[in-house]
């Protein structure tokens, strides 16, 4: 009987050692999913995380205004802003995430996008496409930015294009649509108006939304991850 009791009693301490365990997880997991309903736009996490794989699993947990931002852009952009060369395979570009790297001009700051690199660094060769649709609200020379273009969509996201060699010849206030071409990659910027040769040639891709007069800028390293399939093919060599 003694036996028999103290195998009860063993299994009653599992049991119970067993229930802790489960309910100690469950309400780790909930303290832990609950921060990313209070999130802000402004947090470091979100900006720096935008649209990546770590995001997507919690993205039904994510507060309602980070949701709406994190819906909009997967749902407005629609190509990778280089098209590929149907003439020469090796022309391609390449980009890693330098979200926050430094940059030094005009003082130090904290870099606000993503770099497209050519394989073949020759400025006005590389076609720019808009990723989405949208209404020209800046175009022209910027210190920074060079000959840039930016694009708002209708949500009120906006995506900017910089280091331009060219433009294909919009104005302020005109309406592109997705895969529309939008001028050269250059190397332009770093200087008065015309600089170039600062920098290899590359596109500078950002994508900022505005709340409460704040401009907020969100790392679009993984929204062009998500599009690297989605190329369009132009002739250029």
């Amino acid at each position: 009987m003694r036996i028999k009791k103290i195998i009860k009693m063993s299994l009653l301490l599992f049991f119970l050692v067993f229930l802790t365990v489960i309910l100690n997880g469950n309400i780790t997991q909930t303290v832990h999913l609950q921060k990313y309903n209070k999130m802000k736009l402004v947090d470091s996490w979100f900006r720096g995380k935008f649209s990546s794989k770590e995001m997507l699993k919690v993205k039904d947990h994510l507060s309602p205004e980070c949701k709406h931002l994190l819906q909009n852009v997967l749902k407005e952009v629609k190509y990778f802003p280089v098209p590929e060369s149907e003439e020469d395979d090796t022309l391609d570009v390449s980009f890693v995430d330098t979200w926050q790297a430094e940059r030094n001009y005009q003082g130090k700051r904290g870099h606000e996008g993503t770099d497209l690199m050519a394989s073949e660094n020759l400025r006005g060769l590389y076609p720019i496409v808009s990723m989405t649709d949208g209404t020209v609200t800046n175009i022209g020379w910027l210190e920074k930015g060079g000959y840039r273009i930016g694009i708002t969509s209708e949500s009120g996201i906006y995506y900017y294009y910089a280091h331009l060699e060219s433009y294909a010849g919009q104005k302020k206030g005109d309406i592109v649509k997705a895969g529309e071409f939008l001028g050269y990659m250059g190397d332009s910027g770093y200087g008065p108006e015309g600089t170039v040769g600062k920098f290899a040639v590359h596109l500078h891709l950002g994508i900022y939304v505005y709340r409460g007069g704040e401009e907020i800028s969100v790392n679009p390293y993984f929204v062009l991850l998500h599009l690297k399939n989605k190329k369009l093919k132009y002739a250029y060599s």
